[in-house]
């Protein structure tokens, strides 16, 4: 069989060649996509990790010239897996509560490339609608995307990969196009037929397994929710004050009354805030809101002396550098 580059036809190799030749553009060192192009890809992680980390695709939040500026950027896991058919790569992404299968044929080695091209530009402009009409995904929901048991490369395509990226040699299909061997592809074409053959298959049984940074922020996460929901309780004491206030003098505590409603209204607006940065910050990501939910669970007198501990904890659990990693 024709080597997709170099001397290497695994599938790795092919569902490379077979990005760059859809138009996906090397966005290993910079991690940006380019104006104009649909995504990139990251191969950062492939030579460490033997390949078992996979290609990391980066598609920007944009449909319809439209761009989601909450999430800018979503990240989706290429990992090459074994289903019930044969060999498979299984594209997953948390950020889309993305997770399908698409069978490996070595005879339409490059067909794979074309069928996630294919998928992706159908599913994330989708999204992307949904999240700018108000969509959210739940924490429950990006939990529940699996992690799949991946199959490595081979140790000279990691090898060769490092030496690249080292050399800052960019696989795109840039100035260096055409930068692999072996010329034409085999099967006769690039382009994917028709039909998508994504799937679950197997996915559903697979254990699930959380990075060690993501693991760290579950309990000063539970604590940040604990000392929000604290402050809920005395907006609610606040409200019963209204109430008790109204019943004994009626109107004439003009200040106790309005103090306490704008109490209840700060606490209110403060606590949705919060609530969406503790979420991020349990899934080890956004920058702005989990900043806020830490200190807004810090400083706000309501509960300063068991929060400020808390908030501590969280900040320094959110700047360790495995979760720093993590997030980058």
């Amino acid at each position: 069989m024709t080597t997709a580059f170099s001397t290497f036809s695994e599938p790795h190799a092919w569902l490379i060649r077979g990005l760059v030749e859809y138009g996906w553009r090397d966005a290993t060192r910079s991690r940006l996509v380019p104006a104009g192009v649909f995504g990139g890809f990251d191969l950062s992680l492939m030579p460490g990790s033997q390949g078992r980390e996979g290609v990391i695709l980066l598609v920007p939040a944009v449909a319809d010239g439209q761009r989601c500026h909450e999430d800018e950027v979503y990240s989706f896991e290429i990992v090459l897996t074994h289903n019930d058919q044969g060999p498979a790569f299984a594209v997953r992404s948390a950020d889309c509560n993305y997770l399908h299968e698409f069978s490996y044929d070595p005879a339409n080695p490059v067909w794979t490339a074309g069928y996630i091209h294919q998928a992706l530009n159908e599913y994330v402009p989708g999204f992307v609608r949904w999240r700018l009409g108000g969509g959210e995904l739940t924490w429950a929901q990006r939990q529940g995307v699996p992690t799949m048991d991946a199959e490595p490369c081979s140790a000279s395509l990691a090898t060769w990969l490092e030496q690249q990226i080292r050399l800052h040699q960019t696989l795109d299909s840039g100035p260096q196009q055409n930068w692999w061997t072996g010329g034409g592809v085999p099967g006769g074409t690039a382009h994917a037929p028709l039909g998508a053959i994504a799937t679950m298959g197997n996915a559903a049984g697979t254990t699930h397994v959380r990075p060690e940074g993501m693991r760290m922020l579950d309990r000063p996460g539970a604590a940040l929710s604990t000392m929000v929901w604290m402050h809920g309780i005395a907006a609610c004491c606040a409200a019963v004050n209204i109430i008790t206030t109204v019943a004994l003098f009626g109107m004439k505590r003009p200040f106790a009354l309005i103090t306490s409603t704008v109490f209840i209204l700060f606490v209110v607006g403060m606590t949705s805030i919060a609530n969406r940065g503790i979420t991020q910050y349990k899934e080890c990501r956004g920058r702005l809101l989990p900043w806020v939910a830490i200190v807004y669970a810090g400083v706000v007198p309501v509960c300063f002396i068991g929060g400020l501990p808390v908030a501590v904890w969280a900040g320094m659990r959110w700047r360790d550098p495995r979760v720093k990693a993590l997030r980058a």
